[in-house]
């Protein structure tokens, strides 16, 4: 990184947590002067500051401070970003696209310079929360703000240790790179609040089981602090969060160990080394795991039910105002919070506006064909999305202009019919603009986006159930969650699968459509070995019309770290450099 990661920027979040106000509960910080950090310590109002410093922090505008932020609009553009490299969102339409060299994988280096930058200012201010809430005398209000904190951080670690781990992509140079610069098993540094500076200059890569069993105490001592804690909104996370983030975490490590032995074993002979200070996992089998996996999706969706078909396909609210599904989210309400209007969420994602890239440029974005055409008539989830048949006729309009949710006629589209006929086929109609307008370049933006839904939680725990009660009762589970909420004649089937392998196939074939465009199915990508496939996909540009290899991970899937950032800490290992990496190993 160009500069060392700050662990005690007290002062300068506390301002930048006053200017934003993110949180209405309580009294808004206006400080006339910079505290220190013994202040802070003392005073929970100072505390709540630093919180607003993390919200804030999720949807910054050009956090490298290069003043050329194309792909550096806070979290929404890393959800954004993992959801390129995937084989569902194909980027380029006709006109204009920032996206291009990722999604074909000629450069991954240089949108991996903001995310390891983002990450790692992420976690600092994470840290500052940490740094001032000594919880051995702390108060109960200070206690929930570590909490808070706490559970952001485990987000961030979970997050990133995910995706800079280096995992076999089939394609020999790198992996023989790989076993050359010892990296396999290793994930990201650690840095907390107890990190100084000079031991950030010494700082290695954690194996996987060190950041595991971090990322656990994270939780753990979140779940402690967040028992009683009642959110003023869902900007804010609570104990179903940390639940979900408990059932993320594992099921990441039941995959891990059910395809590696040898994983599971240095895993379990870490548990009582003298040189790892955090809580033991306390397994010895993967078993264990995909139970814990279950437990904890079941306990974080406890209260929620899914999106229904009239939410989910609204003009006025779809997927940019949280709901009874929504169990975590981040959103912009002010002006100062949107630098750019073509550096959003929705300038970027959203097909209905008149000042997008879509609206702008044409640079609409899509769903994989060949995704779509998974979804039949009965699932109205494809509405969400041009039908191919519709796309540009009178015909197709009429039919997106009244479609029937329940016993109402809705309208599907924002759009005049002009303006409409214009889409191609496979547009996203999912992420609408704020309270449908589409005119306005500001209030247009001011959206939620869901950070958690309970029906993440649902698919872990079909998927753990799978594993745990036989692959029958996955099914069974499965069509029941599908043709109670998603199906509206009831004939999903699940393709009669039979084995492990084939349901995991249906499973993700869900999955991908119902987290199309929330950055969640890139963990599954890589946590399951899937291959990518664009050559069945007819609407992605021939550049990026690859397919990676079967069995392993897609090379651009393992993001890069930078080299100065080993400069800066000269005990980082860097990944091997993917770029360009499959325009001769094309599957």
């Amino acid at each position: 990184m160009k500069r060392l990661i700050s662990n005690h920027i007290i002062s300068l979040t506390i301002v930048a947590a006053a200017t934003f106000g993110l949180v209405s509960c309580i009294d808004r910080i206006e400080p006339s002067e910079v505290l220190t950090s013994d202040q802070v310590k003392k005073i929970s109002s100072s505390q709540e500051g630093l919180i607003n410093g993390i919200l804030s922090y999720m949807i910054t505008f050009d956090s490298w401070g290069s003043g050329d932020p194309l792909n550096d609009w806070g979290y929404p553009c890393q959800m954004f970003y993992r959801e390129v490299l995937g084989s569902d969102i194909p980027v380029y339409s006709s006109n204009y696209s920032y996206w291009t060299t990722v999604e074909s994988g000629v450069n991954t280096r240089f949108k991996a310079y903001y995310t390891y930058r983002f990450y790692y200012d992420f976690i600092a201010t994470c840290n500052n929360v940490a740094s001032v809430v000594d919880p051995a005398t702390a108060s109960p209000t200070s206690k929930n703000y570590l909490g808070i904190a706490l559970t952001y951080r485990a987000m961030a670690y979970l997050d990133i240790a995910r995706q800079f781990e280096f995992k076999k992509t089939g394609i020999a140079s790198l992996d023989d790179k790989a076993s050359k610069d010892g990296i396999w098993g290793l994930t990201v540094p650690i840095v907390t609040e107890k990190t100084t500076k000079e031991m950030q200059r010494h700082n290695p890569r954690a194996p996987f089981y060190k950041m595991y069993r971090f990322i656990l105490t994270d939780l753990n001592h979140a779940e402690e602090y967040l028992a009683n804690y009642a959110r003023p909104d869902k900007t804010l996370p609570d104990l179903s969060v940390v639940y979900g983030l408990k059932a993320r975490l594992w099921m990441e490590m039941a995959s891990r160990f059910d395809q590696s032995s040898a994983d599971l074993a240095a895993a379990v002979a870490a548990e009582d080394s003298a040189s790892i200070e955090y809580d033991k996992l306390g397994i010895t089998t993967a078993r264990e795991c995909y139970e814990k996996a279950r437990t904890y999706a079941r306990k974080a969706v406890s209260g929620y039910s899914p999106v229904t078909e009239a939410q989910w396909l609204s003009t006025q609210d779809g997927f940019n105002k949280d709901n009874q599904a929504w169990m975590w989210k981040l959103g912009y309400t002010t002006r100062e919070q949107i630098s750019y209007i073509y550096y959003t969420f929705t300038s970027t994602v959203t097909s209905e506006t008149n000042w997008g890239l879509a609206g702008t440029y044409g640079a609409t974005r899509m769903i994989g064909s060949a995704l779509y055409d998974k979804m039949p008539e009965g699932d109205w989830r494809h509405y969400a999305w041009i039908d191919p048949t519709a796309a540009g006729t009178h015909e197709g309009y009429e039919k997106y202009d009244s479609v029937t949710i329940g016993t109402k006629k809705e309208k599907l589209t924002l759009l005049d019919e002009d303006a409409w006929k214009e889409l191609p086929a496979y547009a996203n109609i999912k992420f609408r603009p704020a309270k449908g307008n589409i005119s306005d370049t500001y209030e247009g933006q001011f959206i939620s986006l869901p950070l958690m839904r309970m029906e993440e939680m649902k698919f872990i725990d079909i998927e753990a159930t799978a594993h745990l009660d036989g692959v029958a009762a996955g099914v069974t589970a499965l069509k029941d969650f599908i043709n109670t909420y998603r199906y509206t004649d009831n004939s999903y089937q699940a393709n009669n699968a039979t084995t492990m392998e084939d349901f995991i196939k249906e499973l993700m074939i869900q999955k991908r459509i119902e987290f199309w465009g929330e950055g969640i199915t890139y963990f599954d990508y890589k946590r399951l070995g899937l291959q990518v496939r664009r050559k069945d996909n007819t609407n992605y540009e021939p550049s990026a019309r690859i397919n990676s290899k079967e069995g392993y991970v897609c090379p651009w899937m393992n993001f890069f770290i930078l080299e100065y950032e080993t400069h800066n800490n000269v005990a980082c290992k860097p990944n091997p450099d993917t770029s360009g990496s499959l325009t001769v190993t094309n599957q």
